[in-house]
């Protein structure tokens, strides 16, 4: 029987439940206020975006940890948002065996679950993970705090492409592509150049268009173009000829 805008549930207790949406898709729609939601849709500024070496002599784009933190401070506002650990910081112990010459090497990493919470929107819990790279107190310390970290941001991505959602993957995803060629044409921009200066320069630099050019060859453009645009504003030397190109910031 509904009264009030409500639905009694069947007992004597005097609890109730608000009524039941017509569709279950509405349960998914989210209180967000309209400034939020407009900033989650804005681009990605590209100047936020680092690059670190991985496996196989790949490069990976990312988002830093301090800047997931001040992007949902600017986005969300100061005390507008938080999060909390999901359980412990645990400790994990891994061997590979090279399979050339047999010999055993083990690995220490930390695991970690953080859970963020933006008043209007469902909690985002995700997992980090943080690899031990010096056996030493500082070692442990900076790989237990990396967990931490990477868990943080990795619950931040959820709420899409301002935490750098598309940069996420599996090494350099072909996924990744339309999202590179974004962020190298907003690079060019920051140096002066229109999209039209910036493909004809990408075309000469690597004899093939924008569009064609696969992840693994836009990752290094666009981190060739991100060192430059760094070192102009850090006033640093010239950077070394092999770094020179004739193309505006591309390589």
């Amino acid at each position: 029987m509904t009264q009030n805008g409500t639905v009694h549930d069947g007992t004597n207790n005097g609890v109730h439940r608000d009524v039941v949406p017509d569709s279950p898709h509405d349960l998914l729609w989210e209180s967000l206020p309209p400034k939020v939601v407009q900033e989650l849709d804005k681009p990605l500024d590209p100047g936020l975006v680092s690059f670190r070496k991985g496996r196989r002599g790949g490069t990976y784009p990312y988002i830093a940890g301090h800047t997931a933190i001040d992007e949902a401070n600017a986005i969300f506002g100061y005390g507008g948002w938080g999060y909390e650990m999901v359980g412990e910081v645990t400790q994990w112990a891994t061997e590979r065996v090279d399979s050339e010459t047999g010999q055993v090497h083990r690995y220490c990493s930390y695991a970690a679950a953080v859970r963020v919470t933006v008043p209007g929107a469902q909690p985002r819990t995700d997992v980090g993970f943080h690899t031990v790279a010096d056996e030493s107190p500082e070692g442990h310390e900076t790989a237990y705090k990396g967990a931490v970290t990477d868990a943080l941001k990795r619950a931040l991505r959820s709420f899409g492409g301002r935490f750098g959602n598309a940069l996420y993957g599996d090494g350099v995803a072909e996924e990744l592509a339309p999202s590179l060629r974004r962020v190298l044409l907003d690079l060019g921009v920051v140096q002066g150049y229109d999209q039209a200066q910036m493909r004809a320069a990408v075309h000469a630099r690597t004899g093939k268009g924008l569009d064609e050019l696969p992840a693994s060859e836009l990752v290094r453009l666009v981190e060739g173009a991100a060192r430059k645009i760094q070192q102009a504003g850090e006033a640093q030397p010239e950077p070394h000829p092999a770094d020179q190109t004739d193309m505006p910031a591309a390589a």
